[in-house]
């Protein structure tokens, strides 16, 4: 919970470089981060607010689940 705090209260591009350090050693967890910081910026109607932010965490779930689905093959 507190990675997801930190992805909302920072720069994206700190966001962003965290995230992919993230992805890098866990993928899992980096989706996990990202689609729950996702979930909380739709929950409170944020989203006309964090648009880049948005599409920052999109970027990270899709390279997550494709590195997610290189690893099942």
């Amino acid at each position: 919970m507190s990675n997801v705090k930190f992805l909302l209260n920072t720069s994206v591009a700190d966001g962003k470089s965290s995230l992919e350090c993230q992805l890098q050693s866990n993928p899992q967890q980096a989706l996990d981060d990202a689609l729950l910081a996702i979930d909380f910026i739709n929950q409170y109607g944020q989203a006309a607010k964090h648009r880049s932010r948005l599409a920052m965490l999109t970027t990270i779930v899709n390279k997550a689940r494709k590195c997610l689905t290189k690893q099942g093959a």
